[in-house]
């Protein structure tokens, strides 16, 4: 047999996956595997799941997540659906804060709700989820995640996540019609209003996670509610500034870190971003538009926000949460 310590695990790797049960005709006994998580080659994941340590650790935090699910996938004998964050995951949609150890699944009530180590099981709704493949991995519906998910987040964290279900720009996007209907279908026992709330305020507008948190923060603050990404052009070409009063003729753009420091968006030069944003700042005013920057830093902290806005002329409109009751 082969000596582990000389294993070129890449090639026993499946999507990056090394299952013990699967490698036992290449290692002596699975002691090899721990000793090589030990010297730092490794990474456990979970018990006889592991991934190579340069691999881990370029991994995104869903990244990580997914490969966790796949892990409790592999070592489990029936069907097993995603749930919750783990199917957001598999769904690719952004969830508030960090992407938990612990893998959710959706089970029929066996009594005991006993979970494995590692795995959340739950059986909220399991008789009424749609269910559906999602990159190989079955998991509950994009509509029923997006509900899931925002049951156990704030209001503002919920509306990042399920305005992204509802994203025109996201080739999976549901409608609002199909998130109530989801909705009715699921009959919560608790928290159905905050679901209510969530579902009435999304939209498929916000181009960014932290764009939406903006909106809902803005809204909960009691400002009036603005339109979002209206297209203002002139002889350059059109832009469409992420919320617009227009009774004040405000215009609001929320700029994210992300902007300025990954690549996607800076090509190398943050720089350059600096300079396109201020010259299409300057293409605004030129129309008539009072311009305020919001960043990150002011959504997590709404009381400067509402000066920022204040300071703005921003209009108050009071809060109302739900379109639909």
């Amino acid at each position: 047999m082969a000596n582990a310590l000389r294993m070129d695990f890449s090639a026993l790797a499946r999507d990056g996956l090394i299952l013990a049960g699967s490698i036992r005709d290449h290692i002596d006994d699975t002691r090899g595997l721990r000793r090589e998580v030990a010297n730092g080659r490794l990474v456990a994941i979970r018990r006889g799941a592991y991934v190579e340590s340069r691999l881990w650790h370029g991994l995104s935090g869903r990244q990580r997540h997914l490969l966790r699910a796949r892990a409790v996938i592999a070592a489990t004998g029936r069907p097993i659906v995603l749930a919750g964050t783990s199917a957001a995951a598999a769904w690719g949609m952004p969830i508030a804060g960090d992407w938990p150890a612990e893998v959710s699944v959706l089970d029929e009530w066996r009594g005991g709700g006993r979970s494995d180590p590692g795995v959340r099981a739950s059986a909220v709704g399991f008789a009424t989820a749609t269910i559906e493949t999602v990159h190989g991995m079955t998991a509950t519906s994009l509509a029923r995640t997006a509900l899931d998910v925002a049951r156990v987040h704030s209001f503002a964290d919920a509306i990042g996540s399920v305005d992204w279900a509802l994203w025109r720009k996201n080739p999976l996007a549901i409608t609002v019609d199909e998130l109530f209907d989801e909705l009715a279908r699921l009959r919560p026992r608790t928290g159905e209003r905050h679901l209510r709330r969530v579902s009435g305020f999304a939209t498929g507008l916000s181009d960014s996670f932290g764009e939406s948190q903006c909106r809902a923060v803005i809204h909960l603050l009691g400002f009036a509610r603005p339109e979002l990404q209206v297209e203002i052009r002139d002889s350059e070409g059109a832009m469409h500034p992420d919320f617009l009063w227009r009774e004040v003729m405000g215009v609001a753009e929320f700029d994210g870190k992300a902007k300025y420091t990954r690549n996607e968006f800076t090509h190398g030069d943050p720089g350059d971003v600096v300079w396109r944003e201020k010259k299409r700042e300057d293409r605004l005013r030129r129309r008539g538009c009072g311009v305020t920057r919001i960043l990150t830093e002011h959504v997590a902290a709404p009381p400067r926000l509402e000066r920022l806005l204040l300071d703005a002329g921003i209009p108050r409109g009071g809060v109302n949460t739900s379109r639909k009751e």
